[in-house]
């Protein structure tokens, strides 16, 4: 049964029925009622659509994240997942690869697929076109949740890390274990984790009076090719640094690779302290030195917090922060030997 069956069956026109299916136009509560009747009858889709489109309400939420391969994304989406299937919410899983253009896609997309609400990871906090989506869902009645990045002048709620002062943290220990070239490879300068953490890593220099020398901050872009290059560059600077703060999972593992392949020695030659753990290093007991979280918790939260607003769908995004606590966890790898 096609659409054309639908229409002469409930005798309205085809133009109608498509109306109904796509939520667009006016059709009158009656007969809209008749063709959602005809269309579950006919199970000419799925009861459960037939369903959410009578009420205007699916058992779906969209997740966009920049790289579902990291990590820490995946624990994230691990912990939205365990409360998504307690309170019988579906994920629907779109992953940007850290590509705008690409988010703007799935920002689309998801519009198209009647999502009951949205947690997003932006891939830039300054990207109005993706600003504009986000708050024009939220007027729609589609909630609206970020998780560990934030969008400028948005007022949306999401749940975070204080990065600033974690990556002070992760750089102070360093200066106790005595280094006074610290270098940095940083994250991309659009998002607030990469902003933030620079900040933390200039302000941990300043406050212990070492001085900040540009050929030590070097950019990356949170993936791990990148940071092979960078690690490259420090190493091979005239005065290279004792240290490095790697500001995320990925760029500690591009850092970890160069130095395997020059065989060279962590707390030996370099010394490190990573933001983010890496699982697979402590399997193997590599006693990497990082700024820990529980990023399971950061997804239950992200998810709490939406199943929240779409139980009280009359309140919109009040600019509500939770951050979620960290801790430096030393094991050996910021040391100088």
């Amino acid at each position: 049964m096609n659409i054309r069956d639908i229409a002469k069956k409930v005798g309205v026109s085809s133009a109608t029925v498509s109306r109904v299916i796509n939520q667009s136009g006016y059709v009158k509560d009656e007969t809209k009622q008749k063709v959602l009747a005809a269309i579950e009858e006919a199970d000419f889709v799925p009861n459960a659509i037939a369903r959410s489109l009578s009420t205007r309400d699916s058992s779906s939420i969209g997740v966009i994240v920049p790289d579902i391969a990291n990590e820490f994304f995946s624990s994230v989406i691990s912990g939205m997942g365990e409360i998504a299937v307690n309170n019988q919410y579906n994920i629907v899983l779109f992953d940007t690869g850290e590509m705008q253009e690409r988010e703007h896609q799935y920002l689309q997309m998801a519009e198209g697929q009647r999502l009951s609400g949205l947690i997003i990871t932006p891939v830039s906090e300054l990207d109005m076109v993706t600003r504009d989506k986000l708050i024009q869902f939220e007027n729609k009645g589609i909630p609206v949740v970020l998780v560990d990045r934030n969008i400028k002048n948005s007022n949306l709620d999401g749940v975070f890390i204080e990065n600033a002062a974690a990556a002070y943290k992760g750089v102070e220990a360093l200066i106790h274990a005595g280094h006074r070239k610290i270098a940095i490879i940083t994250g991309p300068s659009t998002s607030m984790p990469g902003k933030d953490r620079l900040k933390g890593y200039k302000a941990a220099l300043m406050d212990y009076r070492i001085e900040l020398k540009e050929e030590y901050i070097v950019s990356g872009d949170f993936k791990i090719i990148k940071a092979y290059e960078r690690t490259k560059e420090l190493l091979q600077l005239p005065d290279p640094p004792t240290a490095i703060f790697a500001s995320n999972n990925q760029t500690s593992l591009g850092v970890l690779k160069y130095l395997t392949e020059q065989k060279l020695k962590m707390g030996r030659d370099i010394s490190m302290v990573g933001f983010d753990q890496i699982e697979s290093l402590k399997i193997i007991d590599y006693r990497l030195s990082t700024i820990e979280r529980d990023a399971k918790k950061q997804g239950y939260e992200a998810m709490a917090m939406l199943i929240d607003k779409l139980s009280h769908k009359e309140s919109k995004s009040s600019d509500r922060k939770i951050f979620v606590p960290y801790q430096v966890v030393l094991r050996g790898s910021e040391l100088i030997k």
